[in-house]
């Protein structure tokens, strides 16, 4: 599948995109839900992709123990800080970064993690360290995914418009948030068993950055 970069700029989701800390997340949700008694579904885990902690949070905990949800949502979060050396880059993304950087795009992250986790990903990965100004956490912004208002963010920190960006991401509210800010959306799926078939066919789909600048170089 060919990428056509005719936008002047490309934004890209973190987790399980740019960085790949899917199972550290999911250990970190399971964990917390042995650790408060409450059990979590295969279903959730699914569900909790490109989600903030708090979202999944309340997602995954039942009505009578909403009351749980900063608790829960802490020790979920000190979990994943403590065991953040299993995260790894995607190969070819800080490659992916740098060409689109030296072909003139603009380049930016817009995730639904803390601050703190941004921090502590970029202190552990050094190769984001260029774009690290280029990055609107979830603490920048009012109403988290699938509002719009973190694209919008990102777009006008980027002194574009949603006509002349992209966005590249792995989840379903990815894809939503896309959709809210009326902007170009591409899903990026490394492994075709993991699909999610609710992204419609028609969104152009990646299984590897390389796809992004190798086939546009021919």
């Amino acid at each position: 599948m060919v990428v056509k970069m005719k936008m002047k700029g490309i934004i890209f989701d973190l987790d399980e995109t740019i960085i790949s800390s899917g199972k550290l997340h999911k250990s970190g949700w399971i964990y917390v839900g042995q650790k408060f008694g409450i059990s979590i579904t295969e279903e959730m885990l699914f569900n909790q992709r490109g989600m903030s902690d708090e979202s999944a949070s309340l997602m995954m905990l039942p009505d009578n123990k909403r009351y749980l949800l900063e608790e829960f949502k802490s020790a979920k979060q000190k979990y994943v800080v403590e065991n953040i050396n299993q995260i790894t880059i995607f190969p070819g993304a800080i490659e992916t970064i740098d060409w689109l950087i030296k072909k003139g795009h603009k380049v930016w992250i817009c995730t639904s993690a803390s601050k703190d986790f941004v921090k502590k990903v970029l202190s552990v990965l050094g190769g984001l360290k260029k774009i690290e100004d280029n990055i609107v956490w979830r603490e920048m912004y009012e109403q988290k995914k699938p509002a719009p208002d973190a694209l919008n963010l990102t777009i006008k920190k980027m002194d574009l418009t949603n006509l002349q960006v992209c966005y590249v991401g792995d989840a379903l509210i990815d894809y939503k948030t896309s959709v809210g800010a009326k902007v170009k959306f591409i899903y990026f799926c490394p492994n075709l068993k993991e699909r999610d078939l609710r992204i419609p066919k028609s969104i152009p789909v990646i299984f590897s950055h390389e796809e992004i600048y190798r086939r546009r170089k021919k």
